[in-house]
């Protein structure tokens, strides 16, 4: 696609804008490294949390030098500078301790919105009685369940649930983040969520070795298994990129159906970007949606 005429279509950038947001915030942290005791301390558990219209965070520990006398807490940040969530002074008792404290909503507003999991690093740093300083760190994964209740108790909208395609708008039905494979899933806002026609799914294999060749040969094999009069076609190969369609007129319990899929290697693994329709598509849906598919990024 000619990125001149990409980047002069704004309904094309907003898409970009939004899909990147949505397909950054399912994947984790691939530098910094947990580190969660040491002689002084052990962080056994750390969460954020919604109570009533405050948003806060509960840090459960275990204090194991007595002569520590201070407790401060930072949330890290990738570009700018590290928020200070919150200070614990003296007296600190060797023992279990619980640390709490409410942390702004202005500054979290973004994280909240984003659908998806959010990944967040907090920075425990300790302080002894001699000025010594010693720290450790963990990773706090706030899942989209978590997140839709601390919208609904703070009144914050979600960012991506509604995405503007073809000229029309797109409801998100399905976030699914796992250790292995992302999967988003979009039917038109008018459609009702059990009986869509329509569906437009942006899938990512989280694998560093595969490539789109090795997934589009698993993907057509097994399709051709589950539906024996499959109408299988590759419009394009490379060994970067792939773009297939597929349809068939019923399959088992299935009614016909179609589906036009880009394959290629993005950012985070290899990524399935794909339009599903009950029934065929036409001659000038599949050049429609092969070229709406393209305007979707792998980042």
């Amino acid at each position: 696609m000619n990125l001149i005429l990409l980047f002069r279509d704004p309904k094309r950038i907003s898409i970009i804008l939004t899909i990147s947001i949505l397909m950054l915030s399912c994947f984790p942290d691939m530098v910094r490294k947990k580190k969660t005791e040491n002689d002084w301390f052990k962080l056994e558990k750390v969460d954020y949390v919604v109570e009533g219209k405050k948003l806060g965070i509960v840090i459960s520990a275990t204090v194991k030098n007595p002569y520590v006398e201070s407790v401060e807490v930072y949330e890290l940040q990738d570009e700018e500078k590290d928020i200070l969530l919150f200070k614990k002074d003296k007296p600190i008792q060797a023992g279990k301790l619980l640390l709490k404290a409410e942390i702004k909503i202005s500054e979290n507003k973004d994280w909240i919105r984003k659908i998806g999991t959010t990944r967040k690093w907090i920075r425990v740093e300790l302080k002894n009685d001699t000025d010594l300083i010693n720290h450790l760190q963990t990773e706090v994964l706030v899942h989209e369940s978590d997140k839709k209740q601390f919208r609904k108790n703070l009144s914050i909208e979600a960012e991506g649930e509604i995405i503007h395609l073809d000229g029309r708008e797109w409801k998100l039905i399905s976030d699914i983040d796992r250790i292995d494979q992302a999967l988003l899933q979009y039917i038109p806002k008018s459609d009702p969520f059990l009986l869509w026609n329509e569906m437009l799914s942006i899938h990512v294999y989280k694998v560093r070795t595969s490539s789109p060749l090795e997934i589009y040969s698993l993907l057509e094999s097994g399709k051709k298994k589950e539906c024996s009069n499959l109408n299988w076609a590759s419009e394009s190969q490379n060994s970067d990129r792939i773009s297939y369609y597929w349809e068939h007129s019923g399959c088992g319990k299935q009614a016909a159906s179609s589906q036009i899929a880009k394959l290629f290697r993005g950012e985070f693994g290899i990524y399935n970007i794909r339009y599903d329709k009950k029934g065929k598509i036409s001659i000038e849906d599949r050049r429609k949606w092969s070229s709406l598919l393209d305007s979707i990024p792998g980042k």
